[in-house]
């Protein structure tokens, strides 16, 4: 099949974009021809993928993805076009009129009771745009979705809408083989360390990241020699922060982007933290990256996680400084128990949420899609 995939955000594993990455390479992989429109791209050669517009630096507007894609569909002959999230609401309109099959990337629900907007304009006529989102949903040969509730936040939304669960994998399996030096990561802090926290902060706002860095505070109390990696979108704020909290000298700050980095941490680390947005519905795919790592995961209580963590695999702490530190104590201070739940975490992505069982979930569903 000839697929023009779009998305109207990045293609690159540097930067948070896992899932559409994945569905790409699964579909390049499996052999079909895939022909790439996104605002920023850095993929790895493969040949079966040709990136049509996508700058490596900076972002490109909306209005020049949508040229690029009536460009694109006037040209060349497609089967299918793929579309990512939002950009679903014009590549819709380009199948109807041109008479291609369309697939749907979900990540969110539009409108409803659960609804989030794509723009201001959506909250102003929510009737109309609920016409137009059941539409779309009704049109898409199959929506995929990436945890239950979501599925159900579109069925509910869209009784007649076909939707296919398919759950995210770790970032770790789209990376080829790294060496990691324990000894170059440890040296760039300018404490004496000996115990590695990695800390995956999700929240976007100040007072939640204040709560992490007090939970920091107290384990550094605590065990003295311990020192944080800690990856969030607020690295200058939290960066401040620690300096006031004379915390800095344990502590190096992360952004999105700095995947490699991440990952390499994540692999001697004695302990992986997850802050999750609260009151987000739908699971971020961050925990099954760090399942998959060694280290034994800490998270905060969420409803959304479940049915992925237990008191097996991870260790389940409340949003508060306190919490969280006696989470993050607990396993340092009982290695043999932190080998068990790392090891239960590893497991569990190896049974359910591997990238070789990504992929074949994603060439059935393609299959069976071709032989209707």
């Amino acid at each position: 099949m000839n697929i023009l995939f779009v998305t109207f955000g990045e293609l690159s594993i540097n930067g948070g974009s896992i899932r559409p990455v994945s569905i790409l390479r699964a579909l390049a992989d499996a052999g079909h021809q895939i022909f790439a429109i996104a605002a920023r791209t850095d993929l790895p050669e493969h040949p079966h993928l040709t990136v049509l517009e996508g700058r490596t630096s900076g972002k490109l507007s909306r209005w020049h993805l949508w040229k690029a894609v009536i460009k694109a569909t006037g040209s060349l002959h497609f089967d299918a076009i793929h579309a990512v999230d939002d950009a679903v609401l014009f590549s819709a309109g380009i199948c109807r009129f041109r008479k291609i099959r369309l697939i749907y990337s979900a990540v969110r629900c539009f409108t409803g009771p659960v609804g989030q907007q794509p723009s201001i304009h959506w909250k102003w006529f929510p009737k109309h745009y609920q016409k137009v989102e059941k539409k779309i949903l009704k049109q898409a040969l199959c929506v995929l979705a990436p945890c239950a509730t979501l599925c159900a936040d579109i069925k509910n939304l869209s009784p007649a809408a076909r939707i296919l669960q398919i759950e995210d994998v770790p970032v770790q399996t789209l990376f080829g083989c790294r060496e990691v030096e324990r000894g170059e990561l440890l040296g760039r802090f300018k404490a004496e360390t000996s115990s590695i926290v990695v800390c995956s902060i999700l929240p976007s706002t100040q007072e939640e990241l204040r709560k992490v860095l007090m939970a920091t505070r107290k384990v550094i109390d605590a065990i003295p020699a311990v020192s944080f990696f800690l990856k969030g979108s607020l690295v200058k704020e939290a960066e401040a922060m620690a300096i006031n909290l004379d915390i800095q000298n344990h502590c190096i700050f992360l952004s999105n982007e700095e995947t490699e980095t991440f990952l390499s941490a994540l692999d001697i680390a004695d302990a992986a933290v997850l802050v999750p947005t609260h009151g987000n519905r739908y699971v971020h795919p961050e925990i099954f990256t760090l399942l998959h790592a060694p280290a034994p995961v800490v998270a905060v209580l969420e409803g959304a996680y479940s049915d992925l963590l237990n008191d097996q695999n991870s260790i389940e702490v409340l949003f508060s400084a306190e919490s969280i530190a006696e989470g993050i104590i607990r396993v340092i201070q009982e290695p043999l128990f932190s080998i068990g739940l790392g090891a239960e975490g590893q497991q569990l992505i190896a049974d359910r949420f591997s990238l070789s069982s990504f992929k074949h979930k994603i060439r059935m569903a393609y299959h069976e899609m071709i032989t209707k």
